[in-house]
C-alpha cells in the first residue's frame, strides 16, 4: 500500500457527501429529477423477470417434450415388437405347419452379428439373448433363418441356414434333398440325380422343410427354387431364401 494513501475520510468529506445527497433528494422530490432512472430500473427488473420466466418455461417445455418423445419411442418399439411377433405366428400357421401353436414361440433378440462376415465369408452365425433351447429352429418376422446350436456364456449361438456348415432337409414338389448353405447371403443349394425332373417344372417352386432330421418341423417355408444347373451326372438346384436375418433384431425360437 502506498504511504500517501488516506486510511480514513475526514469529517469534512462526510459532510460534503451529506450535503450532496440532500440536494439530490430535494431536486428529485421537487422535479422528479431521478424519474427516468427509476423507470429504467423498473424496466430492467421487469425485463429480467420476463427473460428468466421465459427461459425457465422453455427448458421446462423442452424437458417435457424430451420425456414425451422417449415415451413415444418406447410405445412405438413395443408396437413394432408386437407386430413382428404376430407376423412370426402367422408364418408358423401357414402352409403345412399349422400343427404348431403360437405359444411355442420364445422371443429373443440379436446380441451380436458380424454383417461383414455374413457378406464375405462362409461362417454365418450370430449371438442371441436366449441359450436354453439348443438345436431348435429360429425365425424372424419374415421366416426361418437358422437354428440354435451352442451356448457362449449367457448367450446362444445361432447358425444361419446360409452357413457353409449347415444342412437342411427340404422338399419341393415330389423332390426331397439335403440343402446346404454356400456361405453366401440368402442362398442354399442341393444336388439331385440328373434327369429326375424337367427343369421348367420346378423353377419358382416353393421350398419347405421336409420334417426329416428331427430339428425343423415339416412344412415351414424356406424359399423358392431360383436356378437349376445340370452337369454330366447330377443337377444342382439353387434355392433363394425367404427370410433375411438382417431385417430385424427381434427373433423367435420354436421350442416344440
Amino acid at each position: 500500500m502506498a504511504s500517501n494513501t488516506p486510511l480514513h475520510f475526514s469529517r469534512f468529506s462526510y459532510f460534503l457527501c451529506i450535503i450532496f445527497f440532500s440536494f439530490v433528494l430535494f431536486f428529485d422530490t421537487k422535479d422528479n429529477f431521478l424519474k427516468s432512472l427509476r423507470i429504467i430500473q423498473t424496466s430492467s427488473v421487469i425485463t429480467i423477470d420476463l427473460m428468466t420466466t421465459n427461459i425457465f418455461n422453455f427448458f421446462s417445455s423442452w424437458l417435457d417434450t424430451k420425456d414425451d418423445l422417449k415415451k413415444t419411442e418406447a410405445q412405438l418399439k413395443s408396437l413394432e415388437q408386437a407386430y413382428e411377433f404376430l407376423l412370426a405366428r402367422q408364418f408358423i400357421f401357414s402352409d403345412e405347419s399349422n400343427l404348431l401353436e403360437g405359444d411355442n414361440l420364445v422371443p429373443a433378440f440379436i446380441k451380436n452379428f458380424d454383417a461383414y462376415r455374413y457378406i464375405c465369408c462362409g461362417v454365418h452365425e450370430m449371438l442371441i439373448s436366449e441359450n436354453s433351447y439348443l438345436y431348435k429352429p429360429v425365425l424372424n418376422s419374415s421366416g426361418l433363418i437358422g437354428q440354435l446350436v451352442d451356448s457362449e456364456g449367457n448367450y446362444g449361438k445361432l447358425i444361419l441356414l446360409s452357413d457353409s456348415r449347415h444342412y437342411l432337409p427340404v422338399s419341393f414338389g415330389s423332390i426331397y434333398c439335403n440343402a446346404n448353405g454356400r456361405g453366401m447371403p440368402m442362398d442354399l443349394y442341393c444336388t439331385v440325380e440328373k434327369n429326375s425332373f424337367e427343369t421348367n417344372d420346378i423353377l419358382g417352386l416353393p421350398v419347405f422343410t421336409s420334417g426329416l432330421g428331427g430339428i425343423f418341423p415339416k412344412g415351414l417355408m424356406v424359399g423358392s427354387v431360383s436356378r437349376v444347373t445340370t452337369s454330366e451326372n447330377s443337377t444342382e438346384i439353387s434355392i433363394s431364401l425367404l427370410a433375411d436375418p438382417r431385417t430385424s433384431p427381434n427373433i423367435y425360437i420354436i421350442k416344440t
